[in-house]
């Protein structure tokens, strides 16, 4: 059986997702992680470019756990 690469989830982007962006509404919170092994519908699969560039809403914090970084970031707006 054939393996299909995941696809970022951002509209007109065709590059591979590496990173899975989570989030819960009740505590504004959101966070990126490595890629999961199966996709997810209540997650957002993100290449590299658009994980980069990822900002949260106002008043949310983004964690970055992806393990390729050198530290745990966590970005509040």
């Amino acid at each position: 059986m054939a393996v299909v690469a995941r696809l970022c989830s951002r509209t007109g982007c065709s590059e591979r997702a590496e990173v899975t962006l989570t989030y819960e509404y009740a505590t504004a919170h959101a966070w990126l992680d490595d890629l999961s092994a199966e996709r997810d519908p209540h997650a957002y699969d993100l290449c590299a470019r658009h994980a980069g560039r990822m900002t949260p809403p106002h008043g949310w914090r983004l964690r970055d756990r992806r393990h390729d970084h050198d530290r745990t970031s966590l970005i509040a707006v």
